[in-house]
């Protein structure tokens, strides 16, 4: 058998810019018949040996990155998150990010708040960057793009959100019936006149979930949804803070609220400060999403809590489990339940008011 000499070279390393230009192939070639790709793609025979036998002569041996393109893996998995500085992704960041370092794989973090900034993180990772993706609340008008890109082998997983298509996993919570508990705790407080401060962003892939609990509670109760009790804007503190200062200008004013987030919840206890309502006696007010902040205002906000660090964690690994083929994966749909974590914004559990109201 033929000895292959290894050519005498003036680097340390050789690279396959070498290898391709000995065999008289593009880098492109070389990749693919290093990566055990040539013979599905129909790179003939010969052109295979003379890549192989270039690579041998120049005792080239492939990088890390080009290692990893023989399992076409990055080992890492893009977190798109609408915003990051609230306090609600950050659980969410911290627990995706330790499920990902357990299993060896990075996590790729990527603000897309606008429309088109999201629409580019979706060509990068078209691109390749990442092997699969966790989208936090997607705009409506681009499910079809997380479609294609699942269409084309990509894991995706969206959060807080239901699944827009059955190539597409979700972990979500049960918002809706959030929403209606936080309310029928407030109606079981006696209130009747039941204000809520809700997000004006059309993000949501479908239904606007906490506000349909709030109206499902209503209904139950026999009270008729007034439009003037509801306030929308941006989901942040001064979100928050603005939309209760709508409410309170009203001639006849709610003796309770029951708002989006915690986030813009402290907004609208800065406001009611700011006026002079007290809470609870003038307005009881409850919160959504169980952030640390809650418990550390004046008063400590009720509200809707659930795990935010298990949104994370299982998000990550339904994306792992596919990417490792898991004999199990993960359901299309993993719901979170939810529970009321009553504290003193609500004022007990004690009405506060007559069942008349207000």
């Amino acid at each position: 058998m033929k000895r292959v000499l290894p050519l005498k070279r003036t680097s340390s390393r050789a690279t396959s810019a070498e290898v391709a230009k000995l065999a008289g192939v593009s880098r492109t070639t070389v990749s693919l018949v290093l990566n055990d790709r040539g013979g599905e793609l129909g790179i003939s025979a010969e052109t295979r040996a003379r890549v192989a036998d270039a690579a041998a002569r120049l005792s080239y041996q492939p990088s890390h990155a080009a290692r990893s393109l023989r399992r076409w893996r990055t080992n890492v998995i893009a977190l798109l998150l609408y915003t990051l500085d609230s306090f609600y992704n950050a659980e969410i960041i911290g627990a995706a990010h330790a499920a990902a370092l357990e299993r060896g794989y990075s996590l790729n973090i990527m603000s897309a708040k606008f429309d088109e900034v999201q629409r580019r993180a979706y060509a990068l990772l078209s691109g390749g960057v990442a092997d699969g993706v966790i989208v936090a609340a997607p705009p409506a008008d681009l499910a079809a793009d997380l479609k294609k890109l699942a269409d084309n082998g990509m894991p995706i997983v969206v959060m807080q959100h239901h699944s827009p298509d059955p190539a597409i996993q979700a972990v979500r919570v049960d918002l809706e019936r959030g929403g209606y508990v936080a309310t029928r705790h407030l109606l079981d407080l006696g209130h009747r006149r039941i204000a809520h401060i809700g997000s004006a962003s059309q993000r949501l892939l479908k239904r606007r979930e906490r506000s349909d609990g709030y109206a499902q509670a209503l209904q139950e109760a026999g009270i008729a949804a007034d439009p003037h009790l509801i306030a929308m804007a941006e989901p942040s503190l001064a979100g928050g803070f603005s939309a209760m200062e709508e409410l309170l200008a009203q001639d006849e004013r709610p003796s309770a609220v029951f708002v989006y987030s915690d986030q813009m919840a402290v907004g609208a206890l800065h406001a009611l400060r700011k006026h002079g309502v007290r809470v609870p006696e003038d307005m009881a007010v409850v919160g959504f999403d169980g952030i640390a902040l809650g418990g550390f205002v004046t008063p400590e906000l009720t509200t809707v809590d659930y795990s935010r660090a298990d949104i994370g964690r299982l998000a990550v690994e339904a994306v792992i489990g596919r990417l490792e083929g898991e004999a199990e994966p993960a359901p299309r749909e993993q719901v979170l339940p939810v529970r009321l974590l009553v504290r003193e914004s609500c004022g007990g559990t004690r009405a506060a008011i007559s069942r008349e109201g207000a």
